[in-house]
């Protein structure tokens, strides 16, 4: 079995984990939550998406977040970009790299940005050529890569084939998301061993979420099959608009804690992630009391 000295780990709490909450976390407060986590130790960190605020307000701030960043050495921001107009939002922020998503899940593609499969890909050929001219990485990410919402377990080869379109494309990294937390040890290293054996040059990427306290066993099983980063989010924070039961993310201090007990090094502090797990659930706390004011 294949346990690694280190792996990196990316946290995706100022993204995935504010993007489904009901409330608008202030700017200035998500720039003090960004140094924070640096200060723990994360050096690639997802920091907002490239969306319209209509269909997410919690990110209607994506634009002064992206030419706001803490220039710090090492350190490498991220942003979903789903469309052109989403492009050139991202091309015009200090960003380094760019999210290019799509579900493995037709019925979830659908639901979530409006188009099938194919007409996904054709678009995001175009999205990550332009991002490559641009010197801006490019990471290609499959939502319900495991099971879907809608349709149940989703077969390997909907995934393989949506990997192979996205490696052609010239993607830097694949990344994995059991968006609904329902995916099974067992399913998640045979998919992640066969497309790290596949593509032995991609890194393999995996977002998980705990909906059925599968997480942590989902870490384990993508290490053993050679994934290269893993997502956290402080506090367990997280949810998509656009897949019923998907709550939250991994949770950081958990992760790390599981990980270090096994000797597997992050590079994070273990103690200041558990602190952000307060802060965070304190921050959304305070943000939920303003906007009850506000409403008074």
């Amino acid at each position: 079995m294949l346990f690694p000295e280190k792996i990196q780990i990316r946290d995706v709490s100022l993204r995935d984990g504010l993007q489904n909450e009901p409330v608008f976390v202030e700017t200035n407060q998500k720039i003090n939550k960004l140094i924070e986590l640096i200060d723990a130790g994360f050096r690639r960190i997802e920091v907002t998406s490239f969306v319209h605020p209509k269909w997410v307000p919690a990110m209607q701030d994506a634009d002064i977040i992206g030419q706001n960043l803490p220039e710090v050495h090492g350190v490498e921001y991220e942003a979903l970009v789903p469309n052109q107009r989403g492009l050139d939002r991202f091309l015009k922020s200090k960003i380094h790299n760019g999210v290019f998503f799509l579900s493995a899940s037709a019925k979830h593609n659908q639901a979530n940005l409006n188009k099938s499969i194919d007409e996904s890909l054709v678009e995001i050929k175009g999205l990550v050529e332009q991002s490559r001219r641009e010197e801006r990485k490019a990471i290609g990410a499959i939502a319900t890569a495991f099971v879907c919402p809608f349709g149940g377990v989703v077969p390997y080869f909907e995934v393989e084939r949506i990997a192979e379109k996205l490696v052609s494309f010239g993607v830097d990294e694949l990344g994995l998301g059991d968006t609904i937390g329902k995916a099974a040890p067992r399913q998640v290293y045979e998919y992640c061993s066969r497309l790290a054996e596949k593509f032995p040059d991609i890194p393999i990427a995996l977002h998980l979420h705990d909906t059925y306290g599968y997480g942590l066993a989902n870490v384990m099983a993508g290490i053993q099959a050679g994934v290269h980063l893993l997502d956290v989010a402080q506090a367990g924070l997280g949810g998509c608009p656009y897949a019923p039961g998907a709550p939250g993310n991994v949770q950081a201090s958990r992760v790390v804690e599981f990980l270090e007990l096994q000797d597997i090094n992050t590079g994070l502090n273990l103690e200041r992630l558990k602190q952000l797990d307060c802060s965070f659930s304190q921050l959304l706390r305070d943000a939920e009391a303003l906007t009850k004011n506000v409403q008074c």
